[in-house]
């Protein structure tokens, strides 16, 4: 089976597209916050709480 250079084209423009998709979907669930992508400058043994 040859796959040709059209249908590669294609393909990875369809990948971009469908990831755009779910890029945007993602923030618009965020509630278009972009305060909620901050990134968290906790360590990582400060994610367990004992008390």
């Amino acid at each position: 089976m040859k796959i040709g250079k059209k249908f590669l084209v294609k393909l990875s423009l369809s990948f971009i597209i469908v990831g755009i998709t779910f890029s945007f979907l993602g923030f618009a669930l965020s509630g278009f916050d972009t305060d909620s992508y901050q990134v968290n400058q906790d360590k990582w043994y400060r994610v367990v709480h004992f008390e």
